[in-house]
């Protein structure tokens, strides 16, 4: 079998100098450079990168796992990719379907010193059983966790929603559905306490009708359509907890006939492109700085730096889909000025 010397040997340079062509760290002229590669060829000669790796402990790739395609993911995976190039990593996508067992064998990819770090989207198992893998490299998420051994570069989801729903009040709107996500996930709890503070503070009731957990996304926005044009007592708002569900549900309510806004208001979550081909007001939280503090935490983890992570914020994006209520609020001010 060829070796790395046997290269050498045809090129007429050192070991050392095949090695930095072939790591592509450290100078090499580009005559030698030349020299080298010409060996490789004639030689048929191919690295050895499983060795390598176990030689030096590090593969130079992050994994990157998500269940399957999601709004947000093309967003943060660009992001993820742009910052790992920065800093001469790679990145490998895995979608596990949902499986298990298929996410296990990609974390166990590190115990292999097949991938020196990994990221999850979204997960199939829970978080006590990814928790161990830590043993074996940094793991990073966007989710909301309460972990000492992963990372969380989540935003607080409380603040956005209330944000939201102070918006929708004040362009006029009293009675608003809420589409929320798994009722397990931290957000989601953070987004029902907005919701209970939002209803104290205001003094609106919700109806159990307008409230709707989501755990799969897929139609799930076709779905709630379906649902609101069936209500008797119809929301005039809905605020969802993604843009993809959001738009599912526009799409759907004018195959049934209805306009948005004017029969209903709509305010997503993500600022995606979805959003903006649609127009929907939504709310931007970082999605992109969501992903370089991840990149950054996992880097910093395996070559022992500090690079400051970047800050992040929530913004309202005020799109078409939330009309400004000019008789709704004509009617309270002149409530107010007759009490």
């Amino acid at each position: 079998m060829t070796t790395i010397i046997d290269v050498a040997k045809q090129a007429q340079v050192s070991k050392s100098t095949v090695s930095r062509v072939i790591s592509g760290n450290g100078y090499v002229s580009q005559e030698s450079r030349k020299k080298v590669l010409e060996a490789m060829e004639a030689l048929s000669y191919s690295p050895n990168l499983i060795a390598r790796n176990l030689q030096s402990g590090e593969t130079k790739t992050i994994g990157f796992l998500a269940q399957g395609f999601i709004d947000p993911l093309g967003i943060f995976l660009e992001s993820f990719i742009s910052i790992a190039k920065r800093y001469n990593y790679y990145v490998t996508l895995y979608f596990t379907d949902g499986d298990k067992k298929k996410e296990i064998d990609a974390l166990n990819q590190m115990k292999y010193k097949q991938l020196d770090g990994v990221f999850i989207l979204t997960r199939a198992n829970k978080w006590e059983i990814i928790e161990p893998y830590s043993l074996y490299g940094p793991i990073a998420t966007w989710h909301r966790i309460d972990s000492e051994r992963i990372y969380s570069s989540y935003v607080d989801h409380y603040s956005g929603y209330l944000r939201s729903l102070n918006y929708l009040y004040d362009r006029g709107y009293r009675s608003i559905g809420h589409v929320l996500g798994n009722s397990e996930n931290l957000n989601t709890k953070a987004r029902i306490k907005a919701i209970d503070d939002f209803q104290q503070d205001k003094n609106i009731p919700i109806k159990e009708e307008w409230l709707f957990h989501d755990r799969a996304r897929l139609d799930n926005g076709r779905n709630i359509a379906h649902t609101w044009h069936k209500m008797a007592n119809k929301s005039d708002a809905m605020a969802f907890y993604t843009d993809s569900v959001a738009a599912g549900f526009i799409s759907e309510l004018q195959n049934l006939g209805y306009s948005v806004p004017e029969d209903v208001a709509v305010i997503g979550f993500d600022n995606s492109e979805i959003s903006r081909l649609m127009h929907i007001t939504t709310v931007d939280y970082s999605i992109k700085r969501q992903a370089q503090n991840s990149f950054i935490y996992i880097h910093n983890q395996l070559n022992r730096e500090t690079i400051a992570e970047q800050e992040m914020s929530v913004q309202l994006i005020e799109r078409k889909t939330v009309p400004l209520r000019k008789k709704e609020l004509d009617k309270n001010a002149s409530s107010s000025e007759n009490n």
